[in-house]
């Protein structure tokens, strides 16, 4: 069992580089995305999804190993403190903050320049977000 936990933990160390690897890719292609031409942003698309992808499929195996970790680890909630509550409330967040920042390229993508500014505001709350769901992991677990 400790070899699946190890695992398990291997692999959400990895999805936590994915998502903030992409995210940190996104930080710099994201604002010339937006500021580029509806013809110019021919040459950031491809950029723009691919480093999404990896930190989309970064957050769902977070979001799959995480709960699995907790469950053959420590099995179960019990006996965690309020850190741990407040770093699930700020996945949440985080959740929510993706989801309108895809949405808003999703829109900028169709030429509605209103997915920009929602990009602009989106990612920024994502990564301070992820800071802040990393602090609150090491008052939780150490």
């Amino acid at each position: 069992m400790l070899v699946i936990i190890n695992l398990l933990f291997w692999l959400h160390l990895m999805a936590l580089a994915m998502g903030i690897g992409g995210g940190i890719a996104m930080s710099q292609v994201g604002p010339r995305l937006i500021a580029a031409t509806p013809d110019q942003r021919a040459t950031w698309w491809p950029l723009a999804t691919a480093y999404t992808r990896i930190a989309g499929s970064g957050l769902i195996l977070l979001l799959i190993t995480g709960p699995l970790l907790l469950w053959l680890r420590y099995g179960g909630t019990e006996g965690l403190n309020d850190w741990f509550e407040l770093k699930m409330a700020l996945v949440a967040v985080i959740v929510v903050t993706i989801g309108l920042s895809m949405w808003g390229m999703a829109r900028l993508r169709r030429g509605d320049e209103g997915g920009g500014k929602l990009m602009k505001v989106t990612g920024p709350l994502t990564t301070l977000t992820a800071a802040a769901i990393a602090l609150a992991a090491v008052f939780s677990f150490h």
